[in-house]
């Protein structure tokens, strides 16, 4: 669910996060990056032409010190928290942002680079056409 991802990026992005990436880049590349992954789907419900369910998204947030991999990660955590799903319904993509929730941000680990890794789960309600 490319869109999931996509809108989950947007919403970072709009919020004046930078170095905000779909898939992790090198250190050279970013030394500070947000990477937006995708977790997985649960259906919770089929009907004739669509299935409601949960997508899963994972943020993280990449520094140089604990401190501020913690800092970013809760200010991306607020960031998505508080959008607006609507706006970030994209026509025919196939799937319809419903609801939005996030986990509290906590440390993930150090990464091959030695940089501090914080996380968060965002859990999307959507509507995904079958």
């Amino acid at each position: 669910m490319r869109a999931v991802v996509d809108a989950v990026a947007g919403m970072l992005r709009a919020a004046g996060v930078g170095d905000v990436f779909c898939i992790a880049p090198s250190a050279l590349l970013s030394e500070q990056p947000v990477v937006v992954r995708w977790a997985g789907f649960s259906r919770e419900s089929r009907q004739d032409g669509e299935e409601r369910g949960v997508a899963s998204v994972e943020v993280f947030a990449v520094r140089e010190t604990d401190a501020a991999a913690c800092d970013v990660a809760i200010l991306c955590e607020a960031a998505v928290r508080s959008s607006g799903r609507a706006e970030w319904n994209v026509a025919g993509s196939g799937v319809r942002i419903l609801g939005i929730d996030t986990d509290a941000p906590a440390f993930r680990e150090r990464d091959s680079s030695g940089r501090f890794v914080w996380a968060f789960t965002v859990r999307l309600t959507v509507a995904r056409e079958i």
